[in-house]
């Protein structure tokens, strides 16, 4: 799919429209085979990224990205996702 769009100037909803008629077109078996190979990419994402937060390497980005919004003026909000980062 994305040789076929590459070279176009498309908008990002046009691209989005092409991909979504596309989808549409797949039997419910295509869908499924990429359904489920996503399925399993999103555990293994959300199961390394659960570990890297619990590395130094996070800590720290998330210290800098405290001092950058503190120097920009941006209010920092609650971490909802990782409230207890610190404690790893």
């Amino acid at each position: 799919m994305r040789e076929q769009l590459k070279g176009q100037e498309l908008s990002f909803t046009d691209m989005a429209k092409v991909v979504g008629e596309k989808w549409q077109l797949l039997s419910a078996d295509s869908r499924e085979l990429y359904e489920k190979r996503a399925g399993t990419m999103k555990e293994t994402f959300n199961s390394e990224f659960t570990n890297y937060k619990k590395t130094d390497q996070y800590a720290q980005y998330q210290d800098y990205l405290a001092e950058f919004k503190a120097k920009n003026g941006q209010q920092e909000g609650n971490d909802l996702k990782n409230p207890s980062r610190r404690s790893h």
